[in-house]
């Protein structure tokens, strides 16, 4: 019986080629719960009601499945982040929608976030990872040279960057005391990022 027999017996059926995404979602709700402390691909393939040697079938070991969350968490902020910045008209209201596809995504994506930027064992050398990353900065640096004011300046990069970074690292955290309280938690912290990312703009760029 193969892992897809398995699955089926189980009560959970999939088609050739989704183990590897249901795998990857199992180990994200998994990470959530638990942390990387309480990881392992034994637990992931219980869960994903497949054999044990599943997961390394797919991903070798722990790093190997990490890494493959981690591209695909680069990617999907790639995704994030050029789908918010795409109305924007200036530089400056570009680099806003940077930051703001950004804080967005990892509010939406935690577990990938957290494996994306924490201190969780990852294959540093794997091209997919590497190509993922370098994207994803080369979007934000992109949007820095752009900039009126000071393009360019890799200080300029170094704090919008270090900006949206933190905040959303602040409220994936619960360190938001400015939303505690208020009925609609996620709208109050976006209206937070669009007053931090304005002011932003603001100090680097001179078109808005």
């Amino acid at each position: 019986m193969d892992d897809t027999e398995r699955a089926a017996a189980g009560g959970r059926a999939y088609h050739h080629g989704d183990l590897r995404h249901v795998l990857i979602e199992t180990a994200e709700q998994l990470l959530t719960e638990r942390g990387v402390e309480g990881f392992s691909l034994r637990e992931c393939a219980r869960r994903a009601g497949v054999s044990p040697a599943a997961p390394a079938h797919h991903f070798g070991n722990v790093t190997g499945l990490l890494t493959a969350i981690a591209t695909l968490g680069f990617e999907g902020l790639c995704r994030a982040m050029e789908d918010a910045a795409a109305a924007g008209a200036t530089p400056t209201a570009r680099l806003r929608g940077l930051g703001r596809g950004y804080i967005r995504y990892a509010l939406e994506h935690p577990a990938r976030f957290r494996v994306m930027f924490g201190r969780f064992p990852l294959e540093r050398g794997d091209p997919a990872l590497a190509q993922a990353g370098q994207r994803a900065f080369g979007l934000l640096a992109t949007a820095n040279e752009a900039l009126p004011g000071r393009g360019g300046d890799a200080s300029s990069l170094v704090l919008a960057w270090s900006a949206v970074h933190g905040f959303a690292t602040l409220a994936l955290d619960g360190q938001m005391p400015f939303v505690d309280g208020q009925p609609d938690r996620a709208a109050a912290i976006d209206r937070l990022a669009d007053g931090m990312l304005s002011l932003i703009g603001r100090a680097l760029g001179r078109d808005s």
